[in-house]
């Protein structure tokens, strides 16, 4: 794992992956980064997160 940090660019590729329906495991795991990071980061960008189904909350 890596810092628990993302560059801007880092963060666009993340929410680009995640738009594209990625999992955050998945989008964690190419970015070197724990769902959790990814689940943060995603928010503190406005990024609508999926539930457990594939839906928007």
């Amino acid at each position: 794992m890596r810092r628990a940090t993302a560059p801007p660019d880092e963060v666009r590729e993340m929410a680009r992956r995640y738009a594209g329906g990625e999992s955050l495991e998945r989008v964690g795991k190419h970015l070197g980064f724990s769902p959790s990071t990814v689940h943060n980061h995603l928010r503190s960008a406005g990024i609508v997160l999926r539930d457990a189904h594939g839906c928007g909350r």
